[in-house]
């Protein structure tokens, strides 16, 4: 599918993830991705994907964030690859005690955040209209105060979006490539900091 999408000239690709569960197909993307003219790439996982050693292993045309911190040219980026998305309630509990102690790692002094679930009531409205977004990681927002943050897994609610977070804008980005669960793409969101 990603041999579909025009990618836009530019000095930063990022990802926030749904490379895919398939080895043979995450191959393939990491071959598109050695293609792209871009002077740095950057891709966290998402829910539709290999396990992230596996990730990590298969993806060497980019930078792999799992948790982690890169500057480039002054620029601070932190990707977190940490599923939110359970199928069970107690499971979904632990999972999100887990996840304050993920938010905890994050420094504050980042330009772009990427995760790739969206914070609650930003680019994360479903196809039956509900808010499937993280309190957790809106609070954490409101500390860490990224100027950018870049997330996917929501893909009905595709799109930019400022919102002032305790008076300070942040530009919320769902990049999700897919529309829906269909097979049209969406175009790649481009922005300068």
């Amino acid at each position: 599918m990603h041999n579909n999408l025009e990618i836009p000239d530019g000095d930063l690709f990022i990802f926030a993830g749904d490379i895919s569960d398939s080895e043979k197909t995450s191959i393939n993307f990491n071959h598109f991705l050695g293609r792209l003219p871009h002077n740095h790439k950057i891709i966290i996982d998402g829910n539709h994907d290999l396990p992230p050693e596996k990730v990590s292993e298969l993806i060497t045309n980019a930078t792999y964030l799992q948790h982690g911190l890169i500057e480039i040219e002054n620029i601070r980026i932190w990707g977190t690859s940490w599923q939110y998305w359970l199928l069970d309630q107690i499971k979904r509990k632990k999972n999100q005690k887990n996840l304050q102690g993920i938010w905890e790692l994050i420094p504050t002094g980042i330009d772009i955040l990427i995760t790739h679930f969206p914070p609650f009531g930003i680019g994360d409205i479903t196809i039956r209209k509900k808010h499937l977004g993280s309190k957790d990681l809106l609070t954490a927002i409101s500390r860490i105060r990224p100027k950018y943050h870049i997330f996917g897994h929501i893909h009905e609610s595709y799109g930019i979006f400022k919102e002032k977070i305790d008076e300070f804008e942040i530009t919320f980005i769902n990049s999700s490539a897919i529309m829906g669960f269909g097979s049209e793409f969406n175009p790649p969101i481009v922005f300068t900091i």
